[in-house]
């Protein structure tokens, strides 16, 4: 990937403890920065953010009584790899300038008149340039503060952008950087990390739809699904905390979002790279998973005298959680993967070469229908189907939905979203049955493991939902029945 027109950036953004910025200055590393300097930005959106709606954000930056007003707009990013297309030009003054007839305006009309201040940064900014490989990088160390109204986020982050040369080696000089002091990627620019100051304190985020288009190849959309998968996780890994469950749920749906992505692709994507990521998020969901079952059992077991045992456990669930998300194997991995997604063997592989430019919406096609067949098959006789089967008929389900979710943009006609909500419906009703069945069969293991002996297991039985079984049970059948009944959307 080599450096592109004029009007792009190429930048891979990373993310830097305080403490361990302060190392990685007083390092040697990079010597002497080439410019220190302090700059304040305002961002500008309406009231009612249209311009983040429309993909687009809008600043205007003051440093050294000089005044650049810049315009990007969202690009493909992977794990912190970002390639996005801007638009710059200086000011007298502070305040915006919108021409309504230039083409990243056009649509706006009258709302124009209502962009207006929405937060404010103040950085220290430090900058490099240095050479890695053939490459020419620009190194930013940005330390400050993000402010909206009575609101604030620290900001210490660093970005590599790409001056000349070829892409890869932004990671080559990503490694160098985490050698002296961790560094994770980042995936919020500072636009979004004003925004999420505007909503609520704690935010776990969903995932969300990549963004595909009719006659885009496969390589293109599996990387824009997969970016889209990384995202997630990095959102809510950076807010895991015992106190917000929520945020370790999404993680670890992220981690099993991206490994069916992998799974669904896998001949595709085939090469030594691929197994050893597969295993490494594998592994790490398992950790996840550990955490997450006892959130489960404990929020079903309010009330009982044997919670605290089963609260200590989950703290300590937690812990090795977060050893293991600050950990320099899962630095590693999430840098080799943000690589291995834009440069990976995969990319260039000859016996590929036909799989990686097939139309993404015949290859969506062919996943759809393999997931379809595999559910509808696996749950024909589900009355007969004791606790493993049906947990491996979640587990297909789960990645029908996925498959549905990954692919949804490329069938958004008026049948197609028709016969999508249905089947996300049936799907989503599936799961949750069959998902608190789950949690039913795994509690007794999950009680064994913490060793509270006969009598506790039996009073934590009655505060599991025993009794719910055969509700459970007839929500699952009706909700396969449906599944069975929906007609596809992708044909």
């Amino acid at each position: 990937m080599s450096l592109p027109s004029n009007g792009h950036e190429i930048e891979l953004k990373l993310l830097i403890d305080p403490a361990e910025a302060d190392r990685l200055v007083g390092s040697d590393l990079f010597g002497e920065p080439d410019h220190v300097r302090t700059t304040h930005t305002v961002y500008f959106d309406t009231p009612a953010l249209d311009l983040a709606a429309a993909g687009f954000s809008l600043r205007v930056r003051e440093s050294g009584g000089a005044f650049v007003q810049t315009v990007k707009a969202l690009g493909n990013e992977a794990a912190g790899l970002m390639a996005r297309p801007e638009w710059e030009r200086e000011l007298l003054g502070p305040t915006p300038m919108l021409d309504d007839e230039r083409p990243i305006w056009q649509g706006m009309g009258d709302r124009l008149r209502m962009v207006a201040p929405l937060f404010e940064v103040d950085v220290e900014r430090r900058s490099w340039t240095i050479s890695q490989g053939n490459s020419v990088c620009e190194i930013v160390l940005d330390r400050g503060i993000v402010r909206a109204g009575d609101r604030q986020a620290p900001v210490c982050e660093i970005e590599i952008e790409l001056k000349a040369g070829e892409a890869a080696d932004l990671f080559a000089l990503a490694r160098r950087i985490d050698e002296v002091a961790p560094v994770w990627p980042g995936v919020m620019t500072k636009a979004e990390r004003g925004h999420r100051l505007l909503g609520p304190v704690r935010q776990a985020a969903r995932s969300q739809a990549a963004t595909l288009s009719e006659g885009m190849s496969s390589a293109v959309a599996f990387q824009r699904i997969a970016s889209a998968c990384l995202r997630q996780f990095r959102l809510n890994e950076m807010q895991v905390d015992p106190t917000y469950p929520a945020a370790l749920h999404q993680t670890r749906v992220a981690i099993r979002r991206l490994r069916s992505a992998l799974s669904m692709h896998k001949d595709m994507l085939a090469g030594e790279q691929l197994s050893a990521m597969r295993s490494a998020f594998r592994d790490l969901g398992a950790t996840l998973g550990e955490a997450r079952d006892l959130d489960v059992l404990a929020a079903r077991m309010e009330g009982s005298a044997y919670l605290e045992p089963v609260e200590q456990a989950r703290r300590a669930a937690y812990e090795r959680v977060a050893q293991a998300l600050k950990s320099q194997r899962t630095r590693a991995l999430l840098l080799d993967f943000s690589q291995w997604l834009s440069f990976g063997d995969w990319i260039a592989a000859a016996g590929t070469q036909t799989l990686r430019q097939a139309p993404a919406r015949d290859t969506s096609s062919q996943i759809l229908s393999r997931q379809f067949r595999k559910v509808r098959k696996a749950g024909r006789h589900f009355e007969t189907l004791d606790d493993s089967g049906r947990h491996d008929l979640r587990k297909m389900a789960k990645r029908l939905r996925y498959a549905v979710e990954f692919y949804a943009p490329l069938f958004d006609d008026k049948r197609g979203l028709k016969r999508q909500k249905r089947l996300l419906d049936a799907l989503e009703a599936l799961q949750d049955a069959l998902g608190a069945l789950n949690d039913l069969a795994g509690a007794p293991q999950t009680i064994t493991r913490l060793d509270l002996g006969a009598d506790a297991a039996s009073q934590i039985a009655g505060h599991v939902g025993e009794d719910r079984r055969d509700d459970l049970l007839a929500k699952a059948a009706r909700a396969h029945k449906a599944i069975r009944a929906a007609k596809p959307f992708w044909k």
